[in-house]
């Protein structure tokens, strides 16, 4: 009887177990018991474990990857000696070297990148248009970065030390962009004027092109490159049509350093803006070479232009041989003028436009009646440098745009 009793004890045990079970197993899970600490679910482990391991999840991600390093950008360009150039942008540093290479610099409003100037270019700025700049921004602070000059070697170490991101340089140094390139480990982008003392405006408008879009100044390089097509449009538009021109000669025009009364060039720019020839033109005279004083006696020029830059050589060699001098008609009848300073460490290109508008007052002053070339000359440096900077270059030249004297009484 006890064994019987017992047994159905169990049994009814069993039946209320599994009846429990399958009651469980019909709840939602929301009514399951909570589970402990020391089990924790797959989701959470997997939380976990992102952490350490980001996760391609967006619940994961947004909290556990570190943040992105952007992708270093690359420009490649072609410079105006046709050598393509990889350069990382945006450029943050750069030098210029070489005539010319740091006016450009300077025209595009980009003196914010130079880590570095040429030893020169810490000399008074008299002479040099775009200097004043670098006088009143104190960048004769920087670091030399290498002599300066044409035909000069390249300091490689001393570039190497401030680090630039570019190189800028013209075609007349002691060492080619290439050999500077791989010496240095720096994009180097050449940029140019043409032959050295003239200007090529293809080459000095490709080159702002170029240098823009290197150093983030496109629009400031197109902007530049409209207002220099503008002025000659203009300059040109005046001129026209004129049939009785003086015959005018331009002298004294610095090259490598100062010059002589006899120092002149043919296709002088500012005269070639005015449809008016210089005495130079009938014989090719190249930048840095002179005219015989027999040239210049047989063409008798009606006009003479003096570049203020060398007067003081003139005056003297003048006062030496002012019979020589009082044998031209222009000086005789007291036609001379100055202008200021066309080269310096290659042309000064906002002072070569200014000089223009003074000669065509002087040679057209109908077709320039509306000009006042002092006026004109502050807001064509206004534009180039954003100074208005003729009465400080003019004072540096005794008087600026003049009439001069050479008594021949």
């Amino acid at each position: 009887m006890g064994k019987v009793l017992w047994a159905s004890v169990l049994i009814i045990a069993a039946v209320l177990t599994i009846a429990l079970y399958l009651t469980l197993q019909a709840l939602p899970s929301s009514q399951l018991p909570p589970q402990t600490a020391s089990a924790p679910s797959l989701t959470s482990l997997t939380t976990s474990s992102a952490t350490a391991t980001p996760s391609s999840t967006s619940s994961t991600t947004s909290s556990a990857t570190p943040p992105s390093v952007a992708s270093p950008q690359f420009l490649v360009i072609k410079d105006v000696v046709g050598r393509e150039v990889r350069i990382r942008v945006p450029v943050k540093r750069a030098v210029a070297m070489g005539p010319g290479a740091l006016r450009l610099v300077v025209y595009l409003n980009a003196t914010d990148i130079l880590v570095g100037i040429e030893a020169m270019e810490k000399r008074p700025p008299q002479g040099r248009d775009y200097g004043y700049v670098i006088w009143a921004k104190n960048l004769t602070n920087l670091p030399i970065v290498g002599q300066g000059g044409p035909d000069s070697p390249v300091n490689f170490e001393a570039i190497m030390a401030v680090k630039p991101d570019v190189i800028i340089m013209t075609p007349v140094l002691a060492n080619t962009p290439d050999e500077v390139q791989q010496k240095t480990g720096i994009p180097v982008v050449v940029v140019s004027y043409g032959t050295t003392g003239s200007i090529n405006f293809t080459e000095l408008f490709y080159s702002l092109k170029v240098l823009g879009k290197v150093l983030g100044r496109e629009q400031r390089a197109e902007q530049l490159i409209a207002y220099m097509k503008s002025l000659i449009a203009d300059l040109k538009a005046r001129t026209a049509n004129i049939t009785n021109r003086p015959t005018v000669y331009v002298g004294a025009v610095s090259f490598k350093g100062g010059r002589p009364f006899t120092s002149t060039q043919a296709g002088f720019p500012p005269l070639v803006f005015l449809n008016t020839p210089n005495v130079a033109d009938k014989y090719g005279i190249k930048p840095g070479a002179q005219i015989s004083w027999e040239a210049l006696l047989q063409a008798q020029p009606d006009v003479v232009f003096v570049d203020l830059g060398n007067y003081m050589t003139v005056l003297q060699d003048y006062n030496r041989s002012r019979d020589l001098y009082c044998s031209l008609k222009a000086f005789k009848e007291g036609r001379v003028y100055g202008i200021l300073p066309f080269n310096f460490y290659w042309t000064n290109i906002a002072t070569m436009f200014a000089d223009a508008y003074y000669m065509g007052k002087v040679l057209y002053p109908n077709r320039f009646a509306d000009v006042d070339p002092i006026a004109k000359a502050n807001e064509i440096y206004e534009v180039f440098l954003g100074m208005p900077l003729y009465h400080k270059i003019a004072k540096d030249f005794g008087g600026g745009f003049r009439k001069l004297s050479f008594p021949c009484g």
